[in-house]
């Protein structure tokens, strides 16, 4: 499944790069997709503390909440840093296609 999905995020990169004309910002396009994680990972944090406060009581679902929202939040902070590298790679590999058949 996680192959699969590497292969469609880097195949929608190729796509962006080749249809895109001229070279790509690529450090543009990594810091927007950190802000993008960084919002998204604080808000799956956000939504495991609450969660976590509704199921396990209020002392043990705050701790509990707490220690899986943080957690929450940087997995999925990485999980977006590595689908962000994998879209750039693609929209590399995009921006070289279209540089070798717009010739």
């Amino acid at each position: 499944m996680e192959f699969t999905l590497s292969l469609l995020i880097l195949l929608i990169g190729i796509i962006y790069g080749f249809a895109n004309k001229g070279t790509e910002d690529y450090l543009h396009i990594l810091f927007k997709g950190l802000k993008v994680g960084l919002v998204l990972g604080i808000i799956v944090g956000i939504i495991a503390l609450l969660v976590g406060g509704l199921t396990e009581g209020i002392s043990a679902g705050i701790v509990g909440g707490l220690v899986a929202g943080f957690a929450g939040s940087f997995v999925f902070v990485i999980m977006m840093l590595v689908v962000t590298v994998t879209f750039i790679v693609g929209v590399l590999i995009g921006d070289i296609l279209e540089k070798v058949l717009r010739k």
